[in-house]
């Protein structure tokens, strides 16, 4: 039995710039939960999860499905089997995997096509951010809501900002939000999602936010393009993922890493084991969790992870 110890938090009424999901709306936009801290994932898989690369470092233990908020009763919790973070994630891609123990009830989502990402993923192109983070530009506070705001898309190739990772510069990676609706703490990982004919599709995943930002939260982020990561994810799991349908040119994908599958990850190379044998209960005890906890990351050029 999987049990959770819910917190009645304060909680704020609105992200920045956002409005609290209803329940329903987003089913795919997942809590990842450790034993100390909160990210948020999108299921892209029935049992697989794609989130921030830097989540992978607190061992997270489990994924909370269909809630739209992690300190009350609700949703699907589901411990955690594996866990592998993108190799080199800081200068690379910033993206992890968590496999879960059984696959979740809620529909996984599509992830763009390259060529949908060329076509779509342009400046000012309006995008849905969606995350369980702070919503306060201090990045203070209690949170454990799900929110989603509509961001406009600033740097579609992540070219002008020193937050931009290099090495998958231009088009690893692109800029979203600021003077307003943003990503904060929490937020790692979450999905950021690109209207298509056929539903919105995960084209974003929250990283960081950007260079020499006069506050932690509200002037804009970093977002991993899902589409570049796709090649390394399948080779990773095993399973195919769901791509949107378009034609035309399209951006070269990623060149991936050598592949070994996330479900023999162990701790050494990036995985972690869930604990509790099996019929065993895991408590995780959301009055310790801090939705902060897994924001702050590399400090060279003052970028902030969510």
């Amino acid at each position: 039995m999987l049990s959770i110890i819910p917190l009645l938090a304060s909680v704020p009424s609105s992200v920045i710039g956002g409005t609290p999901v209803m329940p329903g709306e987003w089913p795919d936009a997942v809590a990842v939960l450790s034993r100390t801290t909160a990210c948020t994932g999108t299921l892209i898989t029935p049992d697989v999860v794609l989130t921030a690369g830097h989540c992978i470092d607190d061992d997270p233990v489990i994924a909370l499905v269909g809630s739209v908020d992690f300190g009350r009763p609700g949703g699907e919790p589901i411990r955690i089997r594996a866990s592998l973070a993108y190799p080199d994630w800081e200068h690379t891609y910033d993206v992890g995997l968590v496999v879960l123990e059984h696959p979740a009830s809620a529909p996984p989502r599509a992830i763009a096509a390259p060529c949908t990402a060329r076509a779509e993923l342009i400046e000012d192109a309006l995008v849905h951010l969606v995350g369980f983070g702070l919503t306060t530009r201090s990045g203070t506070g209690d949170n454990t809501r799900l929110h989603e705001a509509r961001i406009p898309v600033v740097d579609a190739t992540c070219s002008d900002d020193r937050a931009c990772n290099p090495r998958v510069s231009p088009g690893g990676e692109f800029t979203a939000g600021g003077d307003g609706p943003d990503a904060c703490f929490g937020d790692s990982g979450g999905p950021v999602y690109l209207d298509t004919p056929a539903g919105p599709a995960l084209i974003g995943v929250v990283s960081r936010g950007e260079a020499l930002t006069d506050r932690p939260c509200g002037n804009g982020g970093v977002y991993v393009r899902a589409d570049k990561v796709v090649s390394w994810i399948q080779r990773m799991t095993g399973e195919t993922v769901a791509r949107t349908r378009c034609t035309g040119a399209s951006d070269q994908d990623d060149p991936g890493a050598s592949p070994r599958p996330v479900r023999e990850a162990d701790t050494a190379d990036g995985g972690c084991d869930a604990g509790g044998g099996a019929g065993g209960t895991l408590v995780i005890a959301l009055g310790v969790i801090t939705a902060a906890g897994l924001y702050r990351r590399r400090a060279s050029v003052d970028r902030s992870a969510r």
